[in-house]
């Protein structure tokens, strides 16, 4: 009779641990909760914004897991001259290795009487790495700057959003063909009041393009609708709606086809405030809506070699101690579908370049910081420890240059604007990781 007591009890100490120990993983899991959630970069002029950000949220608190691997310091040599001088222009690496720069913002010309503007141009010029030249390759089918540009699977590129010829924003998208050095403007859907301005654009698995959220009113309200673009045939056809109206976010297509949306603003009534969440979004699936994910408010996402998204923060549109506190970064796990944080940028910055280079590291060039001041270091993030490093300085004043990774590792550093009137450039330079 002892001998069986002592079983019992022992049998009701071990529950009683085990159930203690439940009781801790569910408290744990209560806590956490989802952060809220191509080879080519373009760094714009980075303008004090006058959207409100929307509520602020305790930014987590970085845990890199080791120091980052030793990295051979970057060099940066000058490169040839466009034909043109230009900030703001969109650039794409073509599949035979060539660049194309696209449209941009070009200096005055004529006699300012008063309040001038630097117009877009409609132009497109492209660097042959084999010749190390650039030449002239016809024209959009309107001025642009600011736009995007993405390469189609059949060797066009796509162009969106931006800004045409006098600072007007523009809902347009054409398609442009290198061979032929001509572009079309697409036509909007049947029945449509238009395409959307500032929406965001990302190539499908399928070839197909994403085109999320944007306003269709001149930023007096923001929409939450997404288009499928199919460029075989030019039509279009309803994809989910967003859980967030969002225009000017940031879209990363994930391994498994689903779309990463992150940042944007939205206006209400012509009152903007910007997101700091994300969502995932399934195109494939047409009457679904997109997940909510809650985190920081980002400048950058990059998608690494591993699948999982880069996201970091910082800059001047925020106020200066919300700027320096936010320069941690994160990374997404689209297994998971969480968030979890990197080490702090060295430097916080704003519409800095972040390119991928082939050994699995992000760098980060040019931008500006919490003071605007131009930065002139270069960072490499290392997703093995999650932390950052310099590795190089010397980048130029700049801001508005456009960034393309050449098929031989290095960076091509084109145009942008050196801060003063006309201050456009039709310099570049090669970095070499």
């Amino acid at each position: 009779m002892m001998e069986e007591e002592r079983v019992r009890t022992g049998r009701l100490a071990r529950l009683g641990s085990i159930f203690t120990l439940l009781l801790a993983v569910v408290a744990c899991s209560s806590t956490a909760t989802h952060s809220p959630a191509v080879v080519t970069s373009s760094a714009e002029l980075a303008t004090q914004s006058p959207i409100p950000t929307s509520s602020p949220m305790a930014a987590p608190t970085p845990s890199p897991i080791a120091s980052p691997r030793p990295m051979a310091p970057m060099t940066l040599k000058t490169g040839p001259k466009m034909a043109t001088a230009r900030a703001g222009q969109a650039a794409v690496r073509l599949d035979a290795g060539r660049v194309l720069i696209m449209g941009g913002t070009v200096p005055f010309v004529g006699k300012c009487e008063m309040a001038c503007t630097e117009p877009a141009t409609a132009s497109v010029e492209i660097y042959d790495p084999k010749t190390g030249k650039f030449s002239h390759n016809g024209s959009m089918a309107q001025p642009r700057s600011g736009g995007q540009a993405l390469l189609l699977n059949d060797g066009r590129v796509l162009v969106s959003g931006g800004n045409g010829q006098y600072g007007d924003d523009l809902s347009t998208i054409e398609i442009y063909d290198p061979a032929h050095m001509a572009s079309v403007v697409v036509k909007a859907p049947a029945g449509a009041q238009g395409l959307p301005a500032s929406a965001t654009a990302v190539l499908l698995a399928d070839g197909r393009v994403l085109i999320a959220g944007g306003s269709y009113d001149h930023s007096r309200w923001t929409s939450n609708v997404t288009l499928i673009f199919d460029p075989a045939s030019g039509g279009f056809s309803q994809g989910p709606h967003m859980a967030k109206p969002r225009q000017g976010a940031m879209a990363t297509l994930l391994d498994d086809g689903r779309v990463l949306l992150a940042g944007g603003d939205d206006y209400e009534d012509s009152i903007g405030y910007a997101s700091n969440s994300a969502e995932l979004i399934d195109p494939s699936r047409a009457s679904s809506t997109s997940t909510l994910l809650f985190s920081l408010a980002w400048n950058s996402a990059t998608k690494l070699s591993n699948g999982r998204v880069l996201l970091t923060g910082g800059g001047p549109n925020q106020s200066d101690a919300s700027c320096r506190g936010s320069s941690v970064s994160e990374v997404f796990d689209p297994m998971t579908e969480r968030f979890t944080p990197g080490g702090p940028m060295i430097t916080p910055r704003s519409r800095s370049a972040a390119i991928l280079v082939p050994d699995g590291r992000v760098l980060f060039f040019g931008g500006v910081d919490c003071d605007w001041a131009a930065v002139s270091t270069v960072e490499a993030f290392d997703p093995e420890s999650g932390t950052f490093q310099v590795v190089g300085t010397g980048f130029p004043a700049l801001t508005g240059f456009s960034s393309t990774l050449l098929n031989d590792g290095r960076i091509l550093v084109a145009g942008g604007d050196k801060g003063d009137w006309n201050g456009m450039t039709a310099a570049t330079w090669l970095l070499k990781p």
